[in-house]
């Protein structure tokens, strides 16, 4: 009888709250780690996009996180961003984004349900950058994707949801999400404590 390979590509959300014990040590309070089931419209979109050979074909009509529509892709010019993961500190449209929204996600979610904005003010979480890293070993490869932001509010927050979007520029800039996740549990972040959204991209030989 047939059965069904494992897959070859596998996701996964990780999820961490930390403490600052000392300048260069942390002390992990809570890690948690799902598979990820939240490839929105939005990814394959862009992949098709990306497939042909110009980066100007317009082959795709999307739309971003605040409802802008665009056609992509059509590179403004070599030194503008396509495909960009690599947010700055307290860039809070694009990179990991961290949220409290608590409805499944779907197919054609463009946003995080209730996004939480860059900052030190009640309900806001600081936002370090987003980075990125590719590394291999014998039979895998994983493009990873990650950002810790900092609890500086005063007083507890609630995360439930986290997405990723990435920046294109065409004359102006868009910022599309491609992966909103829910978490099976959400996670409270006390004051003075930090959180680290983590997307783990592996793919088996």
């Amino acid at each position: 009888m047939w059965k069904r390979p494992p897959s070859s590509v596998r996701v996964y959300l990780e999820v961490k709250v930390f403490e600052k014990v000392r300048r260069n040590y942390r002390r992990v309070l809570y890690k948690h780690r799902q598979p990820v089931r939240s490839f929105l419209y939005n990814w394959t979109k862009a992949l098709y996009g990306l497939s042909y050979c110009y980066a100007n074909t317009e082959a795709v009509y999307m739309v971003d996180r605040f409802g802008n529509g665009f056609y992509y892709p059509d590179l403004y010019s070599e030194g503008h961003p396509i495909f960009r993961f690599t947010a700055w500190e307290g860039e809070d449209d694009f990179g990991i984004l961290f949220g409290k929204g608590t409805t499944s996600p779907t197919l054609d979610d463009t946003d995080l349900e209730s996004p939480i904005p860059h900052g030190t003010s009640s309900g806001q979480l600081y936002y370090n950058s987003t980075h990125t890293a590719h590394e291999t070993d014998s039979d895998r490869s994983r493009l990873i994707v990650w950002r810790t932001a900092d609890n500086e509010s005063g007083g507890d927050i609630t995360v439930s949801e986290i997405g990723l979007a990435f920046d294109v520029y065409t004359g102006q800039h868009y910022l599309v999400l491609i992966l909103r996740d829910v978490l099976d549990t959400a996670v409270v972040v006390a004051y003075g404590q930090s959180i680290e959204g983590r997307y783990v991209m592996e793919f088996v030989l």
